[in-house]
């Protein structure tokens, strides 16, 4: 019988003023974004350490660290197509992906279907494999005040077989 493996991952970043606001591949138009080594796409960071958790391979760290000059500026789409190379590589094949991003003041409404199109391109899924959803957190923390921004992913993945 074989079995699928699931993985979950977070990421948060603080937000500054005057720095772009990338989320799942699509720069958000918004005052306030990450000042980060990468772009700081907390939705794709958290995805790649759900696809590490599933086939127990360290986490976005292991293998893009911040140290890496490689990865300065870089784009965390690009981070996720590479690592979904990794995953088939070790065997894996991606089933789905369920992403959650919270933020407070920025509508994230309009930009959905283009992150889940973003994704499912960098993992060679279609676009009904891929959930994005997104919350303001009713004010309420860093993430609801708008001082951060946050993101969890879940995947499914399958041994590939053949």
């Amino acid at each position: 019988m074989t079995t699928g493996r699931t993985g979950l991952g977070h990421d948060v970043h603080r937000l500054f003023p005057g720095y772009p606001l990338v989320l799942g591949g699509v720069t958000v138009p918004a005052d306030v974004g990450f000042n980060t080594h990468s772009d700081g796409d907390v939705v794709c960071h958290a995805l790649i350490d759900a696809l590490a958790g599933a086939i127990a391979d360290g986490d976005l760290g292991t293998h893009f660290p911040e140290d890496d000059p490689d990865a300065e500026d870089a784009r965390s789409l690009d981070f996720v197509r590479q690592f979904a190379g990794h995953v088939a590589a070790a065997g894996f094949t991606v089933a789905n992906v369920d992403a959650f991003v919270v933020l407070g003041p920025v509508k994230l409404r309009p930009h959905i279907e283009q992150m889940r199109a973003n994704i499912a391109g960098a993992l060679g899924l279609d676009v009904d494999q891929v959930s994005v959803k997104a919350r303001s957190n009713d004010g309420l923390g860093p993430e609801g005040e708008g001082t951060a921004c946050g993101a969890w992913a879940s995947v499914l993945v399958y041994p590939t077989t053949g």
